[in-house]
């Protein structure tokens, strides 16, 4: 008896756990959206400024001569 009534208040305490969880995530949803879309937008800018530097030798102009 003590293990059946073990086990389901260990159900019930993980299905309020999960509950917490998806009220907290639906009350912050902006925030987190918010933050993601700050963290794409570095990505982003990182991946940006590191494709778009110019090269070693690109104030050389051979051309000149």
């Amino acid at each position: 008896m003590k293990k059946t009534v073990g086990f389901i208040l260990k159900i019930v305490a993980t299905a309020m756990a999960v509950a917490a969880v998806v009220c907290a995530i639906a009350a912050f949803w902006d925030q987190i959206m918010d933050l993601i879309d700050t963290v794409m937008d570095k990505v982003e800018q990182k991946r940006a400024d590191r494709c778009f530097q110019p090269a070693e030798y690109d104030d050389y102009d051979d051309s000149i001569m």
